[in-house]
């Protein structure tokens, strides 16, 4: 039986899914019912005895899911596909899709349910983890990814290596490992309308460690927009500066491998999360830019 303890019902680790609703079997109508039941609460909401109470409920949801797997996998399928339920469940139903099946496609279904979520029910960290897992899978992870910029506070600490991460690389940690192609025009595109200035902030710093033409085009305009705020524009304007740290050693050690090769080794090592691997992607970018120039 998966036991809900308190921290776990403020955030609990996931793994994604979704697939196409037309083949996804309506959920049973009793199932349909307990969910409603059981996640008419929003964990943000309630004090400690609240969630206490609550975790016992969440148990047993779970016992019945552990006991009905099949008819649970495919009634939660289905369900986690309507955003109408309740937000807490998009996060702990997902959670509980993963648990009870390791079918691939389920990672889309959980994908998109998660980004529909309220991060203010969740351990921040267990969504970082959750997503960054997916971005090593190699699943797009877009949505997910981008639903932080929603919190400019977003920011996680990981004790074993005792780093913080804030709004900003955490996004880069969400979907540097994943295909650039799945996420490099939406960050240019959503860059044009975000508003928040952390979030702004953020998808520049993304864009740059894109380092295409398209995402030094759009950090140049971003630069240029007087619309702006001032900070903001200065930060545009000095990123392209970063590549003044190439010296020859970098040089030399890229002349050895193409971009590609660059390109892909940095996503492997974004599969990690640690300050090593902070220190190794800047250190491949630099190779990046010291190829393409």
């Amino acid at each position: 039986m998966q036991i809900h303890k308190v921290a776990v019902i403020l955030g609990l680790l996931l793994t994604p899914f979704v697939a196409a609703e037309e083949q996804a079997p309506a959920a049973q109508p009793d199932l349909r019912t307990e969910i409603q039941q059981t996640y008419n609460f929003q964990p943000h909401t309630l004090n400690h005895q609240k969630l206490l109470e609550k975790s016992k409920t969440l148990d047993q949801f779970w016992a019945n899911a552990t006991s009905q797997r099949d008819v649970y996998t495919a009634g939660l399928r289905h369900e986690l596909a309507d955003f109408s339920n309740p937000p807490f469940f998009l996060f702990d139903g997902s959670k509980l899709l993963l648990n009870l099946s390791k079918d691939p496609a389920d990672r889309k279904i959980v994908l998109a349910a998660i980004s529909r979520c309220d991060l203010r029910d969740l351990q921040l960290l267990d969504y970082f983890y959750l997503v960054h897992d997916m971005a090593a899978k190699g699943e797009d992870t877009t949505a997910a990814a981008f639903h932080i910029l929603e919190e400019p506070k977003f920011q996680i600490f990981i004790p074993q290596h005792s780093l913080t991460l804030a709004q900003n690389y955490s996004l880069v940690y969400m979907l540097i490992p994943t295909d650039q192609a799945f996420w490099l025009a939406p960050t240019i595109e959503r860059l044009h309308t975000e508003k928040d200035d952390t979030a702004q902030k953020s998808l520049l710093l993304l864009l740059w460690y894109a380092q295409t033409a398209e995402s030094e085009k759009a950090i140049a305009a971003f630069a240029t927009d007087t619309s702006k705020s001032t900070s903001f524009r200065s930060y545009a304007n000095e990123l392209p500066h970063r590549k003044d740290k190439i010296g020859q050693a970098i040089r030399t050690a890229a002349a050895s491998s193409n971009e590609q090769s660059l390109r892909d080794a940095r996503r492997q090592r974004m599969k990690t999360v640690s300050y090593e691997a902070l220190y190794d992607l800047d250190d491949y970018t630099l190779k990046i830019i010291a190829k393409r120039k």
